[in-house]
């Protein structure tokens, strides 16, 4: 038995009332299910103890990125051949490319046959998708939409690999060299500059304080390196049991005034609220119930706290572009756009363009964001490796002044 924390939402709550506790369960899977028979719906579970979150992490049953991508994109084309879902998930269980996905389709299949919507059907093979994309199923299902939020669901997933791999290939090189220069300096400052010390202590001198600063440098590395490498490991894997929903909430609110980061994260937030609020209007549902929608939707528990005020007000009978400009739900520039389309009548037009601003904006944040990245690294590579070969220089001249002598 592996004991889980984990955070839930009542079936019957309208507003998206968290439930944390821990419980005992033999996977995640058993323990989303013994939930759900209690009345909730899982929104988060995660290993409490180290071990038991690496295996989990590990484990090939567990669905990787590509499969997600592959499914949502699989079942987006099927939806827009008019397949119905469950010949859709059939299909998908042919075609699927490993055991997980045919294993993960199978089980969707027969949810959906006993009844079950195709979100909580998707949420029973935990990691298929995340928690916002569950919430944009939940939507469509809501507002009849069901094909067009997998399109959604599908852009979105392309978008995020898209921005990974564009990241991951841009800073590849730098991160190579920022290693190749970690190990060449802990291999000078833990080999080579002992041995200049040693023999200036011999020769009756001392090394000089730049190179002194090295080794001391160097035997915290070794000392101090692992062990904090090791913890941070554990509080990536442990983060969900160790951070209470007031430190989630605070953490939150100094990313929001982190520069440019702060920016990434306002504008994917509201991209996805203009997005479900425009589905759920488009499919039948009234501001209110879009609002609720998207509270479960938005990861940031700040930009959750906005919208929950916005919410209010709008309830109390304020317009809705003026309760989100006073609460600071969306950007500046992006809640201008929402406020023109209000006052021109076209509610929905005014949201899809809010959500294409702020896709484009979140892009050219991001680009800049790898644009002083990739500098930065080389820049601490450069620093790194010429205050080395400065130290070693030094203890070389140190030397040569005492055999001078």
């Amino acid at each position: 038995m592996t004991q889980f924390s984990y955070t839930a939402v009542g079936l019957q709550s309208a507003s998206g009332g968290l439930v944390a506790g821990r419980a005992e369960a033999e996977d995640e899977r058993a323990l989303r299910d013994d939930l759900r028979k209690r009345g909730l719906v899982a929104v988060d579970v995660r290993p409490v103890h180290l071990v038991d979150a690496l295996r989990a992490s590990l484990s090939r049953d567990r669905p990787r990125r590509s499969d997600s991508v592959w499914f949502f994109q699989t079942l987006r084309m099927l939806l827009g051949g008019s397949v119905p879902i469950e010949s859709a998930m059939t299909t998908m269980h042919d075609l699927a490319p490993n055991p997980r996905l045919k294993r993960a389709c199978a089980e969707v299949r027969e949810k959906l046959r006993s009844g079950t919507s195709l979100a909580d059907a998707v949420q029973a093979s935990a990691g298929l998708a995340s928690v916002q994309h569950l919430a944009l199923l939940r939507a469509g299902h809501e507002s009849g939409r069901l094909s067009h939020v997998v399109a959604l669901i599908d852009a979105s997933v392309a978008s995020g690999e898209r921005i990974r791999r564009t990241l991951t290939g841009r800073l590849i090189y730098p991160a190579i060299l920022l290693v190749a220069a970690i190990g060449a300096v802990w291999f000078l400052a833990t080999f080579v500059i002992p041995k200049f010390a040693g023999t200036l202590e011999a020769l009756g001198g001392e090394l000089p304080l730049s190179t002194r600063m090295t080794l001391v440098g160097a035997r915290v590395m070794v000392w101090v390196g692992p062990p904090l490498i090791a913890g941070l490991v554990a509080l990536y894997f442990m983060r969900g049991s160790l951070l209470s929903a007031k430190s989630k909430a605070d953490l939150s609110r100094l990313l929001m005034r982190t520069p440019v980061v702060g920016g990434l994260i306002w504008h994917g937030q509201g991209a996805v609220i203009t997005d479900t609020l425009a589905t759920m209007i488009e499919g039948g549902g009234d501001v209110l119930a879009g609002l609720g929608q998207s509270q479960d939707v938005v990861s940031s528990p700040a930009i959750a706290e906005r919208l929950a005020a916005a919410r209010k007000k709008v309830r109390e009978g304020i317009d809705l572009g003026q309760a989100f400009a006073q609460e600071k739900v969306l950007p500046p520039l992006i809640g201008a756009v929402l406020q023109v389309g209000i006052k021109g009548g076209d509610l929905v037009g005014g949201l899809r363009r809010c959500t294409q601003a702020c896709v484009e904006r979140q892009e050219r944040a991001t680009e800049r964001l790898l644009v002083l990245m990739e500098p930065a690294v080389i820049l601490v590579m450069a620093i790194s490796v010429g205050w080395v070969v400065y130290s070693l220089v030094m203890g070389m001249l140190a030397m040569n002044d005492l055999g001078g002598l």
